[in-house]
């Protein structure tokens, strides 16, 4: 199964929570800055909270948050 490369540039996020409430699989506020994480569960190292990797079926959760993020912070591609 495919995997889906999720990242948050966490600089740009203004922690509205749009991402973790249309996706909260995959997304998560972070208590200490308000800024949007990836889920410990799928990111790559576990020091680095803007990168994830993802189950092919989360795919559309994570589109949907991509596109709605008022700041176009999350990006997401198959890898």
């Amino acid at each position: 199964m495919a995997k889906i490369k999720v990242t948050i540039d966490r600089d740009g996020c203004i922690g509205d929570m749009v991402c973790v409430n249309l996706c909260p699989d995959v997304f998560e506020m972070n208590q200490d800055d308000g800024k949007s994480q990836i889920v410990a569960k799928w990111r790559t190292n576990a020091s680095d909270l803007s990168t994830g990797l993802v189950d092919e079926s989360l795919e559309e959760c994570v589109k949907s948050a991509a596109e709605s993020c008022p700041v176009s912070v999350i990006h997401f591609e198959k890898v």
